[in-house]
């Protein structure tokens, strides 16, 4: 198996000129880019999100107590 690892590393190094480590570093970096600023955006929107919910509470109890009157 490390053959096979050693073998590709160095065919994948020929190839491109760089190494797998440095792509994966590389990934890695631009990976938790993306995360954090997929985090920064759910921030930026807790609020709305909030008060959706509370909107969303609301709206459900009224209608379950105008469903109490009905019956």
């Amino acid at each position: 198996m490390n053959a096979l690892i050693a073998s590709s590393s160095a065919g994948f190094l020929a190839a491109f000129g760089i190494n797998v480590s440095d792509v994966v570093d590389f990934m890695k970096t631009w990976l938790l880019y993306i995360i954090g600023a997929g985090f920064g955006v759910l921030q930026a929107l807790l609020p709305y999100i909030v008060g959706l919910v509370v909107i969303g509470a609301i709206v459900y109890f009224i209608y379950r107590a105008f469903r109490f009157f009905r019956a």
